[in-house]
């Protein structure tokens, strides 16, 4: 159970960054469905930290706070997708039985 729900959240996370990448492309408008993405994304890395206590999760979440400041199409939007996705791998870091 510990690693499955760090498994989705990863998972919901890397969906969201295709969807966020390809809207930015400007082809296809996602709309409300990038938002209840986000929503669902960001339930989570909350149940994701709460089940495994991961610290860099911290920074996903904080990550995802922020990114509703963030305007869609400024520089900063992308860059705290990152940031959020480095929390990620962090999370997998310091929870690997090689640490």
């Amino acid at each position: 159970m510990l690693h499955t729900v760090l498994h989705v959240g990863l998972s919901l996370y890397a969906l969201n960054l295709v969807v966020g990448l390809v809207a930015r492309t400007g082809k296809i408008r996602f709309g409300r469905a990038h938002h209840a993405l986000y929503a669902l994304v960001f339930l989570a890395a909350g149940a994701a930290w709460w089940h495994t206590r991961a610290l860099p999760l911290g920074i996903t979440l904080a990550a995802l706070a922020l990114m509703p400041l963030a305007p869609a199409r400024s520089a900063l939007h992308p860059a705290l997708a990152a940031v959020g996705l480095v929390g990620y791998l962090g999370a997998y870091v310091s929870l690997s039985p090689w640490s």
